[in-house]
């Protein structure tokens, strides 16, 4: 399946690179900026600026999610915390055992 997802990406990036040179040699599409002034781009970075900007805030929205889940399932997967022991914290077995030093 990972196999024909690439080779699809790779038969679509070649139709648009084909397009693309097709294309650039054409005249440059004029349009308006909000602050009045014009803009002139080649068609073929016109669509790719579109493409990001209708694609790119979705993917950043869907990997924040992925993330915040994949938080939120770890925290729920953590184990509770051991409980101290009543008394003093420690056994008769855990206490050290002090040996003088050899001279």
């Amino acid at each position: 399946m990972r196999l024909l997802r690439w080779l699809l990406v790779l038969g679509l990036v070649a139709l648009f690179a084909g397009m693309a040179a097709a294309n650039w040699g054409e005249a440059p599409v004029r349009f308006v900026l909000p602050d009045g002034s014009e803009a002139q781009l080649r068609l073929p970075l016109l669509l790719i600026i579109a493409f990001l900007a209708g694609w790119l805030p979705p993917w950043l929205w869907h990997l924040g999610s992925r993330a915040a889940w994949t938080r939120q399932a770890r925290a729920t997967r953590l184990p509770e915390p051991a409980r101290e022991p009543a008394g003093d914290g420690l056994c008769d077995q855990a206490q050290p055992t002090i040996v003088p030093p050899v001279a």
